[in-house]
């Protein structure tokens, strides 16, 4: 009897085949150490190893043309490298006389944890990159590198899979593969999205008890995966698998076309990113610019703030990646509930109500002040715009643009090469902003709205909370609304309007945002070429009617 499990994303494709399972491999036991001084001469040797491997998978993928797949495990080789794993490491095995791989798991895990407090699902899924890096580590030390056994034309079953281990995936025969854990933008499905094999991730515990050998269809487009199934549904399967192929030719000949709708009616189609290499990947999948940079990954995991030196070649990297192209720059979005090592903050009961985004820059001004200097050296080689991220009233956005004067003024006075005249405008994700947006509008130089917290605050539901997430999502009717003012106040004040959240790559939501009148929708690069097919295949007219709906609540 068919039984289905749905996971929460992927990679589009279908695929048919029996069930295998593959299971983590094992770091092989190692004799005890002579020393503390033989321990981490070892996990040097090791270390090196696990690297070099590494790189040598990103150089692969970068040969082949996939910048961000490549981008994901020169990443990874400087997590292996990174300074504060290596002193916390050497300080469990002389201070603690922890054994070697104790260590290693401990940091690891420490480390992990860290990214997992974090309020952005984007960032707390690259928790699993420690897992990743902590696995290599300790199969290197051991002597081994990470294998995967794939048997031919078969659908892997897995808890997860490490990004080595999805990268041997690639040139099999494997039919396809479906993880228990893992999200949507997890490294997983980033690189089964860049293989071309299908896949669902997210699909529950429930997944590993599907024995060997179990018929199975999957659909990672729908995130699905249907064990047993009927003749009819194996036969309406392949048929699919036909039609997504056709889809896959016809939107790869629109990667180089503007976002626009059936008439003529532009709507840009930018990209989120979190890294200067994934900026090279989203001018590969047709964006326009980059509507969200995350900023965060410079400061996490490390026990210092980022130098302004530093800041400024990884903000200026992205700028010229994107060939002139607007790159949207969102300050620093950490607060209470994502503490960093060099920053004392106290504990706070209501961390997503409390010193967050510009507030933790508010209480710590000269971190602000050293992002924003940065910025503004950066701006000259490209089209650089300054986001504030958690903005509830005018006050904080005259703060912010008053903070960046300072900065400007600084660089002046020193002589330093900077461009002074960015423009600063807000993300639209509390619903206080929403509601203002006609006050903001008369200072802010443009509008972004964030959906995933918008719909948190609006909705009172954590998004953290699976099940209060799904029950109160960001296509309600009370988001969208919210949404509708915000779009009304940019337009009378002449500001452009986007959004970068989520929502901008929901396929029915799309098109009922352009009917809204937003200017841009900024979303992950892999959604880019199936959202701007999507959007031509409608008119201004539609848009507007399918936005009508779901201000209705009949979507």
């Amino acid at each position: 009897m068919p039984h289905t499990l749905t996971g929460v994303g992927g990679a589009p494709g279908v695929a048919l085949g029996p069930a295998a399972h593959l299971a983590a491999q094992a770091a092989p036991a190692a004799p005890a150490d002579a020393s503390p001084q033989a321990a981490l001469a070892r996990f040097a040797q090791g270390r090196a190893s696990a690297a070099e491997r590494l790189r040598a998978l990103a150089q692969q993928f970068r040969d082949g043309g996939h910048e961000q797949e490549a981008g994901i495990f020169d990443a990874q080789a400087l997590l292996v490298e990174d300074d504060f794993l290596s002193e916390e490491v050497a300080r469990l095995v002389n201070d603690e006389q922890a054994p070697l791989e104790q260590a290693v798991r401990q940091t690891t895990a420490a480390m992990r944890a860290t990214l997992e407090a974090l309020d952005d699902d984007y960032l707390r899924e690259r928790a699993a990159d420690m897992d990743a890096v902590g696995q290599e580590i300790l199969l290197a030390i051991g002597g081994q590198q990470a294998q995967a056994d794939i048997p031919p034309g078969a659908i892997i079953l897995a808890d997860d899979l490490t990004p080595t281990q999805t990268a041997g995936l690639r040139g099999g025969s494997v039919a396809g593969f479906a993880t228990a854990y893992g999200g949507p933008t997890g490294h997983t499905a980033i690189l089964a999205r860049s293989l071309g094999i299908p896949a669902a991730v997210g699909l529950g515990p429930g997944l590993l008890g599907i024995a060997p050998g179990t018929p199975l269809i999957l659909d990672g487009g729908a995130a699905t995966l249907i064990a047993d199934p009927t003749p009819q549904q194996q036969a309406s399967y392949r048929q699919r698998a036909e039609e997504l192929a056709a889809a896959a030719a016809r939107q790869s000949a629109l990667r180089g076309q503007p976002g626009q709708l059936a008439d003529g009616t532009p709507v840009a189609l930018w990209a989120n990113i979190g890294s200067p290499d994934e900026a090279r990947a989203a001018r590969a999948s047709g964006a326009e610019g980059v509507g969200l940079f995350r900023t965060e990954f410079l400061f996490l995991d490390r026990a210092s703030a980022p130098s302004e030196d530093e800041q400024y070649h990884a903000y200026r990297a992205v700028l010229e990646a994107m060939e002139g192209g607007t790159v949207v720059v969102r300050t620093l979005d950490i607060g209470g509930d994502k503490p960093l090592p060099y920053l004392p903050m106290p504990h706070e009961e209501n961390p997503f109500l409390g010193v967050r985004a510009l507030r933790l820059c508010m209480a710590q001004p000269l971190l602000f002040h050293t992002q924003l200097r940065a910025l503004l050296r950066a701006a000259p080689h490209g089209d650089l715009w300054v986001m504030l991220p958690m903005v509830a009233t005018l006050d904080d956005l005259r703060w912010g643009k008053a903070r960046l004067r300072a900065a400007a003024q600084s660089l002046a006075d020193e002589g330093i090469a900077h461009r002074a005249d960015l423009p600063v405008g807000i993300m639209i994700e509390t619903p206080a902003a929403a509601v203002t947006a006609d006050i903001l509008a008369r200072e802010a130089a443009f509008f972004s709205v964030g959906s995933n917290d918008l719909t948190q605050y609006a909705m009172a539901a954590d998004r953290g909370q699976s099940p209060l997430a799904a029950r109160y999502t960001h296509k309600s009717p009370a988001v969208l609304r919210l949404i509708q003012l915000a779009a009304q106040a940019a337009h009378a004040a002449g500001i452009p309007i986007g959004l970068c959240g989520e929502l901008a790559a929901d396929p029915e939501a799309a098109l009922a945002l352009a009917g809204l009148g937003l200017d841009e929708l900024s979303m992950v690069p892999a959604a880019i070429p199936s959202t701007k097919e999507q959007l031509g295949q409608a008119t201004l007219a539609q848009a507007q009617q399918a936005a009508q709906r779901m201000l209705a609540g009949e979507h």
